[in-house]
């Protein structure tokens, strides 16, 4: 049997970078009026913003702030809190449909802001990320920016025209996610010292033993045979694990396991009990138990809106709904704000007033605007 030092020593770039995917359904436009803002609270998801219209400042909590105009884009790699606004001093209310996953056909469009005059016409996504093993997340560069002023040939891949084009008709989100992992593939791949990111892991054990579940993740692993998978005692592997990946060996083989099924379920060809003796689990019982536990819905309920998500009549059938629920969150919503100078500031989309649907704090599912 070969070491597996020996065939991490041997991946490419290219083989490590075709293992980060970005996964998920979660898009859409956001048109923002005069002194409007939105914020995103902190998550695990990866945010992906681009200016089809206009300009846009984004401030992270981090304290990186950068101004977007047309055609630049922003990819939110740690997941911190995160708000964006067309003028400094706006408000900025927790953008309700970006703060959990959703699953959409065509984007919807958002509307914040009651003046009638878009300032700036944002498309957004909330994506779930699945990383290479080499990767440590925090090691990664927290903000991606792209700009067409400087000719970044990241941002030349999609231009403004092109996504607007790419978020109409059916099927749209897929097509949408999949050019977000392209240009997050060339957007690492240009950073300056992008192979550092990867290379200082290549040896570690831990890495290798990431690449093993993720190679195989309905094996029946336990944290004694990856200890020994990649020459290391079962007190010491674990503990190292949990320091440098955040979670214990065997939770991450769970979350694995759980997306593997997931992709299974969605192609909708599978009995459930096939799927959970391929996803490494002997009971059928046991598997929807923590499926449920891991996704909130159980397998047939996610098998069952798989094959509905395509019917975007149903999708746009549902109307108008508030954006605004609720209190903002102030944590998230006070990133890189300034100030407002009274005799300026024009009202705001607010939670703490009621919303007519005539106000620009509503939005049609479905709409092409």
């Amino acid at each position: 049997m070969p070491r597996i030092a020996s065939i991490a020593d041997t991946r490419t770039l290219s083989d490590l970078l075709s293992g980060l995917e970005l996964r998920g359904q979660s898009w859409c436009y956001t048109n923002l009026g005069p002194h409007a803002g939105f914020s995103v609270p902190p998550g695990e998801a990866v945010l992906f913003h681009a200016v089809l219209h206009g300009s846009a400042r984004i401030a992270c909590a981090s304290g990186e702030v950068a101004v977007l105009e047309k055609g630049d884009v922003a990819v939110v790699l740690s997941g911190e809190a995160h708000a964006l606004r067309t003028s400094p001093e706006s408000e900025a209310s927790t953008h309700e449909f970006l703060r959990e996953d959703r699953a959409v056909d065509i984007p919807p469009t958002v509307m914040l802001g009651n003046s009638g005059t878009v300032c700036a016409r944002v498309l957004s996504g909330r994506l779930r990320p699945n990383w290479p093993g080499e990767v440590c997340r925090s090691t990664l560069p927290p903000l991606l920016r792209f700009r067409q002023e400087d000719g970044d040939p990241v941002a030349a891949l999609l231009r403004p025209e092109a996504l607007a084009l790419s978020g109409m008709g059916a099927g749209s989100a897929a097509l949408l996610t999949r050019l977000a992992s392209l240009m997050l593939v060339a957007g690492l791949r240009s950073e300056p010292g992008c192979r550092r990111l990867f290379a200082p892991q290549r040896r570690d054990p831990i890495a290798q033993a990431m690449q093993l579940i993720e190679a195989n993740p309905s094996a029946s692993w336990t944290v004694e045979k990856l200890a020994r998978s990649v020459g290391m005692g079962r007190s010491n592997f674990a503990a190292h694990f949990t320091q440098q990946v955040g979670r214990a060996p065997m939770e991450v083989v769970a979350e694995h396991r759980m997306e593997h099924a997931a992709a299974l379920l969605r192609q909708g060809q599978l009995k459930i009990a096939e799927i959970s003796e391929m996803a490494g689990y002997s009971s059928e019982a046991a598997f929807s138990r923590r499926f449920t536990r891991h996704f909130g819905i159980s397998p047939s309920q996610m098998r069952d809106s798989a094959r509905t998500c395509d019917n975007a009549a149903e999708v746009r059938s549902l109307g108008f709904y508030p954006l605004l629920i609720g209190s903002p969150a102030k944590g998230a919503a006070a990133i890189g704000r300034q100030p407002a100078d009274e005799s300026r500031a024009a009202p705001a989309a607010s939670a703490d007033r009621s919303l007519h649907p005539s106000h620009g704090g509503y939005f049609r599912l479905g709409s092409r605007d």
